[in-house]
């Protein structure tokens, strides 16, 4: 097994190289001491942190859930895409018309229209939503809170 850390006080108090002088974090090293018998070769690496977010997430994650020893977890699969998932979620969404997933944005904007069975609690979404979008020609983009315009796939349709 390979351990990927960001924290050199940690990865060498794990080696055994440094004494555990916290008090707060021997609990965790002897637990630690636990898991490394159950692996015959185990290596260590030092990451910086930029390139440890992944971890620092997983780690926050795992330290809300209580996992009995003698368990054994299902590895976690971790899919990487090019694109960003909000891209990819798009073309994955079912579609019930043929209209594209902005058009109650681009109507309110336009026109000021909601919906048709729009109730008055689902009248609130588009307005929100119309804040953080603007109307060039007849394309829409969304404002990013970098001041840039994002180009929304696809176009309104003008019903």
């Amino acid at each position: 097994m390979e351990v990927f850390g960001d924290s050199n006080l940690v990865l060498n108090q794990i080696q055994g190289n440094w004494r555990t002088r916290d008090v707060k974090l021997r609990s965790y090293r002897a637990y630690l001491e636990l898991l490394v018998r159950r692996f015959d070769d185990l290596r260590y690496a030092h990451l910086p942190r930029a390139q440890n977010q992944l971890a620092k997430a997983l780690t926050t994650l795992a330290s809300f859930m209580d996992f009995p020893i003698d368990v054994v977890m299902r590895p976690l699969v971790i899919e990487s895409r090019i694109a960003p998932v909000y891209y990819c979620l798009i073309g994955e969404t079912e579609v019930q018309d043929d209209l594209p997933w902005y058009h109650d944005i681009y109507q309110f904007l336009r026109s000021g229209t909601y919906p048709e069975v729009a109730t008055a609690k689902d009248r609130r979404a588009p307005r929100q939503l119309a804040t953080r979008f603007v109307i060039c020609g007849e394309t829409l983009y969304r404002r990013s809170t970098d001041g840039m315009f994002l180009l929304c796939l696809g176009r309104a349709s003008a019903n």
